[in-house]
């Protein structure tokens, strides 16, 4: 394993600076503040928002519809679920040019429902700027995946001008992440590190991550595709209590779990009957010897505790990376699966 400390080789393995990136994410929300959309969005009446996106600009739909009191579907794919007038659809794509919200998206314009577009360039502006719909431009230069505060926050400042969440949350937020990086940063050592200690304890395993539904699923859901696209490597999530009807059998093959380790996502928003779960998934694991470590969101309000698990998981994904030698940055697999759809979309095959 490479040795985490050693800021000579995490600079040689990082060269595109994903872990910069992550330092600058308090930045990134503070910045975000200041972006909104052009012309105006009227949302005063809506009663549900839909969300549409893929990868790391789908993620946005689940963590709002943890954030929200109003109901918030994420669409990830070509169609769209029913919506109307009373519907905000928030078409998200940090390219501007994925195939399956662009698609979505000229659905949503043929119903008639109210829209907002977020991208940093693409097909996406054109078309906002086309059919005159407000439209969040946001800086290019970036991962998907690294943009997360470009992508929400100004969604959450737009919705806490119109009281549908809190102003005060939203505007704590950079000086809370600000603290989380001084406790995750590079130059903090693995001895005081908490994402260091946990890449470690993922290196040469397949996480399972656990998350609570109403709360931290969205974040399991985070925590895996980063530890894919960062990682370069297989990962899977799942929720309590739904992983209590059926994935809680397939802990009988023993000869398996070796290969395993559970990551156990902790909110005090939980509801009650969930956290007595965790403590008999606890019981359970150590029966059958499969290691496991239990993550506990840290902050005032829902915002603050999907956050710090959010952005700990990022860097977790990044020093799971430079453990094994690897960059975080590049995703070859994702851009040769387009070029082989734009080839096959050109000759029909």
């Amino acid at each position: 394993m490479i040795d985490l400390d050693d800021q000579k080789n995490l600079a040689r393995l990082d060269p595109e600076g994903m872990l910069a990136a992550l330092e600058d994410f308090p930045e990134q929300c503070h910045a975000a503040l200041g972006l909104e959309p052009s012309p105006p969005a009227d949302i005063g009446g809506i009663e549900r928002i839909v969300t549409t996106g893929m990868g790391g600009s789908g993620i946005v739909g689940d963590l709002l519809g943890r954030l929200l009191k109003l109901p918030v579907t994420s669409n990830r794919g070509y169609r769209l679920p029913p919506v109307d007038a009373r519907s905000l659809v928030i078409g998200i794509s940090y390219s501007g040019d994925t195939e399956e919200t662009l698609s979505s998206i000229k659905i949503a314009l043929e119903r008639g429902a109210r829209l907002l577009l977020i991208s940093s360039d693409g097909e996406l502006e054109r078309l906002a700027k086309g059919h005159g719909v407000p439209f969040i431009k946001i800086p290019g230069g970036l991962q998907p995946r690294a943009a997360l505060g470009y992508l929400l926050v100004p969604v959450l400042k737009l919705l806490s001008g119109a009281g549908l969440f809190s102003e005060g949350e939203l505007l704590r937020l950079p000086e809370f992440l600000q603290g989380m990086k001084t406790r995750w940063g590079r130059t903090v050592p693995l001895g005081d590190n908490r994402a260091k200690r946990l890449a470690q304890g993922l290196y040469g395993k397949i996480p399972l991550i656990y998350g609570v539904e109403g709360t931290t699923d969205a974040v399991a859901l985070r925590w895996k595709t980063e530890v894919n696209e960062n990682g370069k490597q297989l990962a899977f999530w799942n929720t309590f209590s739904e992983l209590n009807h059926n994935e809680i059998v397939g802990f009988e093959r023993a000869d398996l779990l070796p290969n395993m380790r559970v990551i156990l996502l902790r909110s005090e928003l939980d509801h009650r009957r969930n956290q007595v779960r965790l403590e008999i998934m606890k019981e359970l694991l150590d029966r059958r010897g499969v290691g496991y470590e239990e993550v506990q969101a840290a902050g005032e309000g829902r915002l603050a505790q999907l956050f710090s698990l959010v952005h700990l998981g990022d860097f977790v994904s990044v020093y799971l990376a430079l453990l094994g030698g690897i960059d975080p940055t590049p995703i070859k697999p994702i851009e040769k699966f387009k070029e082989r759809l734009r080839r096959w979309s050109s000759t029909g095959g």
